[in-house]
């Protein structure tokens, strides 16, 4: 696969993966979007009118 290089231990063994963002970013960006929403499965969520109005009310957003 072009863009992707592994960097390889003195015995062989792959420890790190070098990504060409310009080719694959837009991967690379779902994967860490998939591993951020399963590292949050289970927090608690509110519901999105609650979290429009309290962005409204510290100004963070307009009507």
């Amino acid at each position: 696969m072009t863009g992707i290089r592994y960097i390889t231990n003195e015995k062989g063994q792959k420890t790190d993966l070098i990504i060409n963002l310009k080719e694959h970013g837009e991967i690379v960006e779902d994967l860490l979007d998939a591993l951020t929403a399963e590292e949050r499965r289970g927090e608690d969520t509110i519901p999105f009118e609650e979290l429009i109005n309290q962005l409204k009310s510290e100004g963070k957003i307009n009507d």
